[in-house]
C-alpha cells in the first residue's frame, strides 16, 4: 500500500472520537500494506476535530444589533450569530473552525465597521472570549432590531461509498459531496407575547448536493441529534434547483414530504423526493435522487473534462417550528435542543444510503432506526464502541465546517490538501487550516 492510501487511515479520526487502540500506548495504525507501507503514530487520545465550541460573552453600553463572523471579510460561509441585540452583557456559546484565531464583530456607526477579538489558541475550561461593541456603534431604532437573531453553521461533507471496504487508491471523498447550512432562529424580546405572537425557536436546514463520484449511492440524509418531536410544532419542506447570485427555483413543496416529478436536469432526467420523519425520536431527513444524477461513467460534477459550472445544485430546504412558548424563561429544554444544533455539531449526524441499503455515517455516529443491519454488514470489523470505524482507524466519511472543494475523481484527498498530512501528524497541533490550502490542480475550482 503507498503511503498517500494509508494515509486516509489517519483521515479516519478527523472527529470528535478517536479511534485509537487503548490497548497500544503509541497509537500506532498499520493498515497492512506491506514492507513499503509506513506506519504513522497517532498521539493517544486525539480527537482530530475540525471545529471546536467557545464561549463568548458580548457587552454593550446601549442597545445595538450585531452581527458575528469568524473570518474578517465577512463572508456570509462565516457567519456564526446575525441579528444579535446586545443591551448590556449577552452569553454565547459559539461553534467555529479549528484555525480561526478571533472572532470578528460587525457592527455600525452610519458604515459597517469590524472588530476583531483573539480566541485562545487551546480553549480552557471556564475562559470566555470578551466582546465590546464599540462606543461608536449606533443604537437600534427600528423595532424590528430586537426581534430576533440567528445562529448559523454551515460546511461540507463528503463520503466514501463502499463500507465497509476500504476503496484503496480510490480514497477521493467525492462519492458523494453535499453542502449544509443550519440557522437557528431565537427571540429576544418580550414583546412578542404581548403581541400575541408568542415565542418559540425555529430551523432551517437546507442540503445541497454538489457532486457524486460513486456508484453506489442513492440517498443522504442527517438525524438531527437531540431535538426530540415534541419540540417540533410545524414541518415545511421544499425542492429547489439553487443556482448562482442567490438564484433558486422551487421544483416541489409539502410538508412532511416533497416530491419533485421526473423532468429533465442537468441533461437528463432526474427526480428527487425529501421525506422528514419526526415520529422516531430525533428526526431523520432524507434527501433521494442520487441514483440518477450523473452516470457511471462521468459521474457528476468529479471528472476534468466533465464538469460543467454553473448548472446548480439540487437542494433540499427543511423548516422546523417549535411548540410555542409563552414566556423566554419557560421550557428551556427546547430553547437548548435547537441551539445545540449549531453549537454542538455532535448532533448533526449526516450520512448516505447505498443501492444495497447500507447507511453509511461518519465515526462514531450510530445508524438511524431505519438502518437495522448494522452489526451484520459490518462484519466484526469496526473497532469496538466506535460506529462506522474500523480496526485499522478507517473511515468513510468528514464534514468540515468551511466551503471546502472537492476533490477530482482518483486524486487522494491528502494530495488534493496537501497539509492534511502534517496536521494528522501533529495531532492537530500544526497546519490547522489545512482545508482552506488545496492543491488548485487537483479540486475542482467551479461547479
Amino acid at each position: 500500500m503507498k503511503i498517500k492510501s494509508l494515509m486516509y487511515v489517519l483521515m479516519g479520526t478527523m472527529l470528535v472520537v478517536a479511534c485509537t487502540d487503548s490497548n497500544n500506548e503509541e497509537g500506532i495504525v498499520d493498515n497492512g500494506g506491506g514492507d513499503d507501507s509506513p506506519q504513522y503514530v497517532i498521539p493517544a487520545g486525539s480527537d482530530f476535530a475540525t471545529s471546536r465550541t467557545v464561549s463568548a460573552k458580548v457587552y454593550s453600553s446601549k442597545p445595538v444589533a450585531v452581527d458575528l463572523y469568524w473570518d474578517s471579510e465577512n463572508q456570509e460561509r462565516s457567519l456564526l450569530v446575525s441579528g444579535l441585540l446586545v443591551d448590556g452583557e449577552k452569553d454565547l456559546e459559539l461553534n467555529v473552525p479549528i484555525h480561526c484565531a478571533n472572532i470578528y464583530l460587525k457592527y455600525s456607526d452610519g458604515t459597517d465597521k469590524t472588530a476583531s477579538f483573539p480566541i485562545n489558541s487551546v480553549t480552557r475550561s471556564g475562559e470566555t472570549v470578551a466582546i465590546t461593541v464599540p462606543e461608536d456603534a449606533v443604537a437600534v431604532t427600528s423595532e424590528e432590531d430586537d426581534g430576533w437573531f440567528f445562529y448559523h453553521n454551515t460546511g461540507v461533507a463528503m463520503f466514501e461509498d463502499n463500507w465497509p471496504i476500504e476503496p484503496g487508491q480510490d480514497n477521493d471523498l467525492n462519492d458523494v459531496v453535499f453542502e449544509y447550512d443550519l440557522k437557528v432562529t431565537e427571540c429576544q424580546a418580550e414583546k412578542w407575547l404581548e403581541a400575541g405572537q408568542g415565542y418559540k425557536e425555529g430551523l432551517k436546514l437546507t442540503l445541497d448536493i454538489r457532486a457524486k463520484g460513486g456508484r453506489y449511492p442513492i440517498k443522504l440524509g442527517v438525524v438531527l441529534g437531540g431535538l426530540d418531536k415534541k419540540y417540533i410544532e410545524t414541518v415545511a419542506t421544499r425542492i429547489l434547483l439553487k443556482e448562482g447570485q442567490g438564484k433558486e427555483t422551487e421544483l416541489a413543496t409539502g410538508e412532511m414530504k416533497a416530491e419533485m416529478p421526473q423532468q429533465q436536469l442537468f441533461g437528463k432526467s432526474q427526480f428527487c423526493k425529501v421525506t422528514v420523519d419526526t415520529e422516531h425520536g430525533s428526526p431523520v431527513i432524507i434527501m433521494d435522487g442520487l441514483s440518477a444524477l450523473g452516470d457511471n461513467t462521468n459521474f457528476f460534477q468529479t471528472i476534468k473534462g466533465f464538469i460543467n459550472p454553473g448548472q446548480g445544485m439540487l437542494r433540499a430546504e427543511i423548516i422546523l417550528g417549535a411548540k410555542v412558548r409563552t414566556s423566554l424563561t419557560e421550557d428551556l429544554d427546547q430553547l437548548k435542543a435547537y441551539r445545540a444544533l449549531i453549537t454542538d455539531t455532535h448532533n448533526q449526524n449526516f450520512f448516505i444510503v447505498t443501492n444495497t441499503n447500507k447507511e453509511i455515517h461518519m465515526k462514531g455516529y450510530r445508524p438511524s432506526y431505519l438502518y437495522t443491519n448494522y452489526e451484520a454488514d459490518s462484519a466484526g470489523e469496526m473497532m469496538e464502541g466506535v460506529p462506522y470505524c474500523n480496526k485499522n482507524g478507517f473511515v468513510w466519511g468528514i464534514k468540515v465546517p468551511v466551503g471546502v472543494k472537492h476533490a477530482y475523481e482518483k486524486v487522494l484527498f491528502d494530495d488534493a490538501y496537501p497539509e492534511f498530512r502534517a496536521w494528522v501528524t501533529s495531532n492537530g497541533v500544526d497546519n490547522k487550516d489545512w482545508y482552506l490550502h488545496p492543491a488548485a490542480e487537483k479540486v475542482v475550482e467551479a461547479w
